[in-house]
């Protein structure tokens, strides 16, 4: 024979929560956000290779402009030097962060650990969501000093 355990009374101080079953677009709701979380990274790694595909070609022109074959007469110019070394400077470093972002990585992943998983995947999200943004922020910078460039030389390099 089993003993039966009497119901525990409920705590009089404690909140009432009410709850209904979810109605199928909150559970589509709910779906979504799930699958987006999911797939952030993927997201994330897409963007930085885009980043990537623009900086080299963007660098290639820079480079076939400013290097023809007999050395132009405005490359003398100390704004030009400047403005190129800028250009090229935020390009490099653009492309590396960019690089940061899309590069394997060996993972120590606990076996049995969620709290840890999560805390993994959420310190790998951050690495690259931050490393992708210094990316945008050097290509900007490197745009603007190319953009200024581009202008110095149409308006006639002094």
């Amino acid at each position: 024979m089993t003993a039966r355990t009497p119901p525990v009374a409920p705590d009089e101080s404690a909140p009432v929560v009410e709850s209904a079953p979810l109605s199928p677009a909150d559970e589509h709701l709910a779906a979504y956000f799930q699958d987006l979380e999911q797939k952030s990274l993927d997201t994330l790694e897409s963007a930085a290779r885009q980043l990537i595909t623009l900086v080299t070609t963007l660098l290639g022109l820079f480079f076939g402009v400013l290097a023809f074959k007999d050395n132009p007469h405005y490359l003398a110019f100390p704004a030009v030097r400047i403005l190129g070394g800028l250009a090229a400077g935020f390009y490099v470093l653009a492309l590396f962060l960019a690089l940061d972002v899309v590069m394997p990585r060996r993972l120590e992943v606990p076996a049995a650990n969620l709290t840890a998983m999560r805390r993994l995947l959420r310190a790998l999200f951050e690495r690259k969501r931050r490393s992708l943004r210094w990316a945008q922020v050097a290509f900007a910078l490197g745009t603007l000093a190319l953009l200024a460039l581009i202008i110095l030389l149409l308006t006639g390099a002094r």
